[in-house]
């Protein structure tokens, strides 16, 4: 599976439920900051209100709830959901770290959280909205918990950037590689904003920015790769071609390389906000 498409198939909630449970341990731990420059742009593109009252969809470590939670200051409050427990707990031991008094984390569904309707003033979602298998859904539950005017935010891939032959490149060693399928909603602009206009949301801006995120090396990369969604790429190659994907994969980071042997890969961010009618 590649990035845009490690949720798809048949229940897709327990399948990333597991996964990220399983990834939990070792998630966004490696000291590559890769998550993390993401989600802090994502909560600075969503211009929250000192005051206010922020939810975190798909919160995992807290990438994104931390920074909501300083945005919004000690009289806004911050709510982390997530539907792996151990990526709460994550959470919730970082937040605690931090003695950060105005967020709380929980177990729940980012397509459905449950919150009161009208009682939220803005939503974040930080790579998270490609995973759920009913969008529409999502957006009427969103439109429905914020206040009028209430602003949602989230990021998604915008493709075209060089993890994308990465991706081609270790998931020809699959036994049934990923058909063609139609364009998602999230794939352009376009249906972006559709989609949202579709459902409760007026005044969408788009924005879309080429991060760098740098790897000493390839072995840094492999052991990132396995601590990130990526396990389950890694996962779809049979046993006995793993070496041969990665030995692939290492040939494509190498034409990337610095002088000094580090690995800069380009990821395109597409960062959308919105407010409700």
């Amino acid at each position: 599976m590649t990035r845009e498409t490690i949720a798809r198939g048949m229940d897709r909630k327990l399948a990333v439920q597991s996964l990220f449970d399983e990834l939990s341990p070792g998630y966004d731990s490696t000291g590559i900051d890769f998550f993390g420059v993401i989600a802090r742009t994502l909560v600075e593109y969503a211009r929250l209100r000192e005051g206010s009252t922020v939810v975190d969809i798909g919160c995992g470590a807290g990438a994104a709830l931390i920074p909501a939670a300083r945005a919004v200051g000690a009289r806004g409050a911050a709510v982390g959901i997530d539907v792996a427990a151990g990526m709460v707990e994550r959470a919730q031991r970082a937040v605690e770290e931090l003695g950060l008094e105005n967020v709380e984390v929980r177990v729940g569904d980012a397509e459905a959280p449950a919150v009161e309707p009208g009682s939220v003033d803005a939503i974040v979602g930080s790579l998270v909205v490609f995973f759920l298998p009913d969008i529409e859904a999502a957006l009427e539950a969103y439109a429905r918990a914020l206040v009028v005017g209430g602003t949602l935010a989230f990021s998604t891939f915008a493709g075209d950037d060089d993890w994308t032959p990465l991706d081609e490149t270790v998931t020809r060693f699959t036994p049934s590689p990923p058909a063609a399928e139609e364009e998602a909603w999230f794939e352009s602009r376009d249906e972006i904003r559709a989609m949202l206009e579709a459902h409760h949301f007026h005044e969408v801006a788009i924005e879309e920015v080429r991060h760098e995120v740098s790897f000493p090396n390839a072995p840094a990369f492999h052991e990132w790769s396995w601590w990130t969604g990526w396990r389950s790429t890694w996962l779809a190659v049979p046993a006995e071609q793993r070496d041969e994907a990665r030995a692939a994969a290492d040939e494509y980071l190498r034409s990337l390389a610095e002088p000094d042997g580090s690995i800069r890969l380009a990821t395109a961010v597409r960062y959308t906000r919105t407010r409700t009618n």
